[in-house]
């Protein structure tokens, strides 16, 4: 029955086994018995005879077992061996990487607490958490600092080759949402986007708030020394043009002045940058331009029953913008373009041959307008009066319509900002 059941493969290699334990040779010491062969590694590239002539071969140290701690190995080698657990101050590096991904995921304490308490995995105390924040917290700052120190210098030195003036956007965002007639945020930022390279090159932040002031203030004790981030006590709505003037002495003390700023339509901004910048030069944003022409053409709505139609202030915000990007080369030009505009939507097409949005001269008897109320011109008089007054406002700053600067960098800045910490409403 062996030989009938036993595997033909697995006589062999017991066989082999057997082979082998017969030519190994046992070396005897006095507490057990070391494995000596006499097989050559097949991956030596040299084979070293067992005795060299003038070697003293000592054996003491096969005598007796050990047992080695691996830390007091770590310490006795010559070279740092990570661990991936505790880093070289002491302190978990899965803590500090918990903290960098509360940042980045725009995430605060309590949200870690219960996300870990749901992991089943361990909860770090609030004092480590804001102890290690506080330290990551210097260290972006650091680097971001550097990053926009390389953004400046590079800007400069495309601005240079191309032989053209150096040019940022500009735009400040808050933390809490401002209804149109309330700023009360607590805190603010600006930044400074060069138009070559479309790479941060400055930003500043201002904050009404520290909670460390506070909770001393709150007690009436004296605030003792510490890394406070209050560092402005005037409204919210005065944090813009401080910040700008700020941002542009920095640039300037790194011997990379502003020639040219993209900025919305706040004259506050401009006058402020005017006092310590004289020749500095402004473009208005686009999209800032489209947003002031409707909210001017909304607030007509409110007097006139002709505006109201979902199409009829659309179609007339496009008419301006074309009259303003369409004829960009020469402030004569966006003067002419804005001219035609009133006429245009009451019926005379006096002015408009020489344009070719306008189809009137194709088909004058059967001529509809597309997004007017049953495709006929506007016909009150008082609408008519005040459109040109609004077209008199805009050809008053044809200047600073030639060639519109854009804001859109700092505007996705400002979204990726409130992604990290979130717009309140209250």
């Amino acid at each position: 029955m062996r030989g009938l059941f036993q595997s033909q493969n697995k006589s062999k290699l017991s066989n082999f086994f057997k082979t082998l334990n017969r030519s190994i040779k046992l070396q005897n010491t006095n507490d057990h018995t070391y494995v000596k062969h006499n097989y050559v590694d097949i991956g030596a590239e040299e084979e070293v005879e067992d005795e060299i002539e003038g070697m003293v071969i000592d054996s003491n140290w096969q005598v007796g077992r050990r047992i080695v701690e691996l830390g007091v190995l770590a310490e006795k080698m010559y070279c740092y061996v990570p661990t991936g657990k505790v880093g070289p101050t002491g302190s978990f590096d899965i803590t500090a990487k918990i903290v960098i991904g509360m940042i980045h995921a725009g995430l605060g304490y309590a949200q870690i607490r219960n996300f870990l308490t749901e992991c089943n995995l361990p909860v770090m105390s609030k004092s480590c958490f804001q102890k290690h924040e506080k330290k990551i917290g210097k260290i972006f700052v650091s680097a971001a600092e550097e990053s926009c120190k390389n953004a400046q210098q590079l800007e400069k030195e495309i601005s240079a080759d191309k032989e053209l003036e150096l040019e940022v956007s500009f735009d400040a965002g808050w933390q809490k949402r401002g209804s149109g007639f309330n700023y009360n945020s607590l805190t603010g930022h600006a930044s400074m986007i060069g138009k070559q390279t479309g790479k941060v090159t400055c930003y500043d932040i201002r904050s009404k708030s520290c909670k460390f002031c506070e909770h001393h203030e709150g007690k009436k004790e004296t605030v003792p020394s510490h890394d406070c981030c209050r560092n402005w006590y005037g409204s919210s709505k005065s944090m813009e043009p401080d910040m700008a003037v700020s941002m542009a002495h920095k640039m300037n003390d790194n011997e990379c002045a502003i020639d040219v700023i993209h900025a919305d339509n706040d004259s506050t901004t401009m006058l402020k940058l005017k006092l310590d910048f004289e020749n500095l030069k402004k473009k208005d944003d686009q999209n800032h331009t489209t947003k002031g022409i409707t909210k001017s053409l909304i607030e007509l709505s409110k007097r006139h029953k002709e505006l109201k139609p979902g199409e009829v202030i659309p179609y007339l915000n496009r008419c301006f913008m074309y009259a303003i990007t369409q004829n960009s080369s020469s402030e004569l030009q966006i003067d002419d373009g804005l001219s035609r505009i009133v006429p245009h939507v009451f019926g005379d097409h006096e002015l408009c041959g020489a344009v070719d949005w306008c189809t009137f001269k194709d088909d004058p008897i059967s001529f509809k307008y597309k997004s007017l109320p049953n495709g006929k011109p506007l016909i009150s008089e008082d609408l008519r009066r005040d459109l040109e007054n609004l077209i008199e406002k805009y050809k008053s700053k044809a200047s600073s319509l030639r060639n519109l600067g854009s804001t859109q960098a700092n505007e996705s800045f400002n979204h990726s900002v409130a992604t990290k910490a979130p717009k309140s409403n209250e």
